[in-house]
């Protein structure tokens, strides 16, 4: 049995082993947290950059945020990051299909806590959807997980769906939440083209191995005048400790620079981009247009600045940062929250449901109100 976390076989490259290892020793500077380079130790990527095509990469990081090995590399033409070498397709979509949840969660369907948080943070997501929320036309979740998103938005009047490929959670969904969520694959999902009036991948492109090809899928379901949105992890963070900035199931690290410069390459408008409070999430609106675009944009200097962030976030920097006493705080807040909310709840539709209700009360989904009615009245 092989998985991301525990690899067995001599050999990491292995076309059955989702373990990404190095390839060959490093020479380079090891201080503080993880590695860091003084001088770029330069290497000829595997796996082509997205955005460019370049495989003349510079290697940033050698492990991932549980120690174990992982080249990460940089591309110095644009700035997008990902681990290089990395699984197979095959075996990527057997593991996220059959083992994601497990390594990463522990379980293979929501738990009560798992459920609350998720609806609290589906409620926020829908807070940021309202102002650009298509009133009563087709949403799809992609990568829906317990089906939370899809949940919350069918409340409010909005016909949604999801995709899910870890076949307990979209059975979750379907059973436990009585929502239409499908076990797949982006590349398996059978959607009519010009279908759909928005399309959310909140935290999933970073798991796709071909994220340029997803996004011209989605744009071909996708009406005229459709959106994307999508939420990532911020390659620019600096809230987190550095040795946690890479993940060996992140294949992709992107800023907004990245992600929007994907997204012009695939077709699609740029509507804005935005980041979370802390820093640690960057989010891009794009649109549909009638004509698509042709050329990749100009990312003269990103290199340089991803690089320069990379490189001055250290340990002891981050020491002396509030960082270190902040996020322990927020997530006893959030525990104790959490234990709080979960007192009398014994379905997940009732820890759906209290979310909404408390959303509603507090008024943060008062514009979703409106929307849901003027949907409702539109079906």
């Amino acid at each position: 049995m092989c998985r991301l976390s525990q690899c067995v076989g001599n050999d990491p490259h292995e076309a059955h082993c989702p373990r990404v290892r190095t390839c060959n020793p490093l020479t380079a500077v090891e201080f503080e947290a993880g590695y860091r380079f003084m001088v770029p130790v330069q290497t000829i990527a595997t796996v082509p950059c997205e955005l460019c095509e370049n495989q003349n990469v510079e290697i940033v990081a050698t492990q991932d945020r549980d120690a174990s090995p992982l080249q990460v590399v940089l591309c110095p033409q644009c700035g997008l990051v990902w681990n290089d070498p990395r699984p197979s397709a095959e075996a990527l979509a057997a593991y996220y299909r059959e083992e994601y949840r497990q390594d990463y969660k522990g379980t293979l369907e929501p738990k009560p806590r798992h459920t609350l948080r998720a609806a609290r943070v589906a409620v926020e997501r829908c807070r940021q959807l309202r102002d650009n929320l298509p009133r009563g036309e087709a949403v799809l979740d992609l990568g829906a997980g317990g089906g939370e998103v899809v949940y919350v938005l069918r409340q409010l009047g909005f016909p949604a769906s999801g995709i899910e490929p870890n076949a307990g959670y979209a059975r979750f969904a379907r059973e436990r939440l009585q929502v239409p969520v499908t076990s797949g694959s982006w590349q398996e999902a059978s959607i009519e083209p010009d279908s759909l009036s928005a399309v959310t991948l909140f935290h999933v492109m970073e798991h796709l191995d071909s994220p340029l090809q997803a996004m011209r899928l989605i744009r071909g379901w996708l009406r005229t005048g459709g959106l994307l949105w999508i939420e990532v992890p911020n390659v620019e963070a600096v809230c987190q400790a550095p040795s946690h900035r890479f993940h060996r199931a992140h294949l992709y690290n992107f800023n907004d620079a990245t992600l929007g410069a994907l997204g012009r390459q695939a077709g699609f408008e740029v509507v804005r981009t935005f980041t979370s409070a802390d820093g640690g999430n960057v989010t891009a609106v794009l649109r549909k247009t009638g004509i698509p675009a042709t050329t990749a944009p100009s990312l003269t200097g990103n290199a340089n600045h991803i690089r320069g962030i990379i490189q001055a976030h250290t340990l002891l920097r981050h020491c002396l940062s509030a960082a270190p006493f902040i996020r322990p705080l927020r997530k006893l807040r959030q525990r104790v929250s959490e234990t709080i909310g979960l007192l009398g709840q014994k379905t997940p539709k009732e820890i759906l449901d209290r979310a909404i209700q408390e959303a509603f009360r507090s008024g943060v989904l008062s514009v979703v109100i409106d929307l849901s009615e003027l949907a409702a009245a539109a079906i």
